[in-house]
């Protein structure tokens, strides 16, 4: 739901992404650091343009979120989970306050975590009616027992954000609640919060010395998987399970849990390193997902304010501000992009979000389609020719559709228009067939076998 605060916060993270984006820039260009100087096979730019634009995208974000809450009535919630390194800081809140909204009325609940007794008292508002108390302990597999005020007991359970209720005697009573968590208007600083700033920091530092210096691919890659592990540590969240993907059950990780979110998170900030070769097609494939996933009921602040950082790099690298100031990404901002969607997808996949499970695992897949299927099939293809798979080349797809004859702006439309209708396939299966992965992971592989035929055989030998 769009509010006046939801809109200050996005152009507030615009503006300030506009204002950072050009003083970095120009330290760049006084300084001759960060220079991104034209080449004639893979670099298209017709000038030296400063590669500041993660640097730019990662301060606005800090900056805006400090602003909002010093400038504005916006305020600051801290809502730190019970896992993860910081579960047992000072800063660990056992009561959380959530609005809710249950037949077009709305509850103001907070949230009483008792540890010793393993668990929650409820006290619930109403209007102006006095507050209530209920208490809510686990019951088994799936279910919870909720005591009344009354001291009547009534027995729950929950899945994909529907609590239903066992009426076996009291056939009166409705079976289903379908609770609507309402977004709010606060600035979030929780786990996943303060992982991502600590992570983004280290990902800005490494990644500048390889703007700079260069770094050998595995050496990269070492540092990239003590990031996403430093992330997992911090945070205490990563994938659990990968849903019904072979329609027996759900895919539960187990003990491969860690290795196996390392992987993905690692993945998916080389496949966004390896995509940004043209103006706007990195941020545009991170910007995409993150709009859908804002949109379509998944609201966290941090997420905005990064949508808003990216819109105003958008500014610069797609010459709004001016065609000789632009800025580019660097390896800074195309592995923060990669690392910052990573783990919203895993937010918003494992049910760690207050709203629950947003999307499945496999429509994580659709959201991230582009730029993973780009560089699976350009390894695989630089492998079966004996080519070193994270060597520089002219074979990603928007190479070949330039050789096509497609101009810069035609292949960014493209991708915009592709990604677009990615995400809203990928939706709209989960939406109408719930609880089958496994036709959505089929379509996917049917999908990806497609593209990589199209991109690697037909395309690639007629251009």
């Amino acid at each position: 739901m769009i509010t006046t605060a939801n809109l200050i916060i996005l152009f507030l993270s615009i503006f300030a992404s506009i204002t950072f984006n050009g003083f970095f820039r120009n330290i760049s260009k006084a300084n001759n650091i960060l220079i991104d100087i034209p080449g004639k096979s893979r670099k298209f730019h017709d000038r030296a343009t400063p590669l500041t634009g993660g640097i730019s995208i990662y301060i606005a974000t800090l900056v805006s979120a400090l602003l909002l809450t010093g400038l504005t009535d916006i305020g600051l919630d801290t809502e730190i989970a019970d896992k993860g390194i910081l579960k047992d800081s000072v800063i660990y809140d056992k009561n959380l306050n959530r609005k809710y909204e249950v037949a077009n009325i709305e509850y103001d609940l907070l949230l009483k975590k008792d540890d010793v007794a393993e668990s929650i008292s409820i006290e619930i508002e109403t209007g102006n009616k006095l507050p209530t108390i209920v208490k809510v302990e686990p019951y088994g597999d799936g279910e919870f027992l909720v005591t009344l005020p009354n001291g009547q007991k009534q027995k729950y359970s929950y899945e994909n954000g529907i609590v239903s209720a066992d009426v076996s005697d009291m056939p009166d009573k409705p079976k289903n609640i379908s609770p609507n968590l309402i977004s709010p208007s606060n600035i979030i600083i929780d786990s996943v919060t303060i992982a991502a700033l600590i992570c983004g920091a280290l990902i800005i530092i490494i990644m500048l010395f390889d703007d700079i210096h260069g770094l050998g691919a595995g050496l990269r890659i070492f540092f990239q998987s003590v990031i996403a592990y430093l992330f997992i540590f911090i945070s205490g969240e990563s994938l659990l399970q990968l849903g019904n993907l072979l329609g027996d059950g759900p895919i539960f990780l187990g003990a491969y849990s860690t290795a196996f979110t390392i992987f993905c998170i690692v993945g998916l900030m080389n496949a966004f390193n390896l995509i940004d070769g043209l103006n706007g097609i990195c941020a545009m494939l991170g910007l995409i997902p993150l709009s859908f996933l804002i949109f379509f009921g998944s609201y966290h602040s941090g997420s905005l304010i990064f949508i808003g950082a990216i819109l105003g790099f958008l500014a610069y690298n797609l010459g709004y501000t001016g065609k000789k100031r632009r800025v580019f990404l660097g390896d800074t901002g195309s592995n923060l992009i990669g690392f910052c969607l990573a783990i919203a997808c895993i937010f918003y996949s494992q049910g760690y979000s207050p709203v629950g499970v947003v999307i499945r695992p496999v429509t994580a897949l659709w959201f991230t389609a582009i730029p993973v299927l780009d560089c699976i099939s350009v390894m695989t293809s630089r492998v079966i020719n004996g080519i070193m798979p994270f060597s520089p080349g002219r074979d990603h797809l928007h190479h070949i559709l330039l050789d096509r004859g497609l101009s810069s702006n035609q292949i960014l439309v493209s991708y915009i228009v592709a990604s677009s209708f990615l995400c809203g396939f990928g939706l709209m299966i989960q939406e109408f067939f719930i609880e089958k992965d496994y036709l959505s992971f089929l379509i996917f592989v049917i999908f990806s076998l497609c593209y990589y035929v199209l991109t690697r055989t037909k395309l690639l030998k007629n251009a």
